[in-house]
């Protein structure tokens, strides 16, 4: 095994450490949500845009349409699905106020928990961390070029 490959396991390990150590006590909002790491996503994905064809998000989520139509009915009043105004034939999927609210509740209790941490932290371990993430990002966005 490669240096490369045993650092990437210490840090898989040290994430799986950190959500056991997130994970438990905190009062979550996903707690008190019914929905599935599908239905989550879905949530995600529309959040980062302005809505989406039906067809762009079974893409995203490796299904056929058909399923995404039965994923964003039992999503509810979270999403809307509403005609594409420049192609009557598409469907689009739309967050609505209250989906969008969710995601941000969502994300403001994750990031709250968070940002408790990371100020424990030295000014020079942010800025590592920082970089770190700026790195990451920067692979991403080349995967999809």
């Amino acid at each position: 095994m490669s240096e490369k490959d045993r650092l990437i396991e210490r840090i898989e390990r040290a994430e799986d450490r950190y959500l056991q150590l997130t994970a438990a006590g905190q009062n979550s909002p996903l707690q008190s949500v019914d929905l599935t790491m599908r239905q989550l996503r879905v949530l995600l994905i529309l959040s980062y845009s302005d809505g989406m064809a039906g067809q762009e998000l079974a893409d995203a989520l490796g299904v056929g349409p058909a399923a995404v139509t039965g994923i964003t009915k039992r999503l509810g009043d979270l999403v809307r699905r509403a005609e594409d105004p420049a192609d009557r034939r598409i469907r689009r999927v739309y967050l609505t106020e209250a989906g969008a609210a969710l995601v941000a509740e969502l994300r403001d209790a994750g990031r709250d928990g968070k940002r408790r941490l990371m100020r424990r932290l030295t000014e020079r371990r942010l800025r590592d961390y920082a970089r770190t993430m700026d790195a990451l990002n920067a692979a991403a966005e080349s995967m999809d070029s």
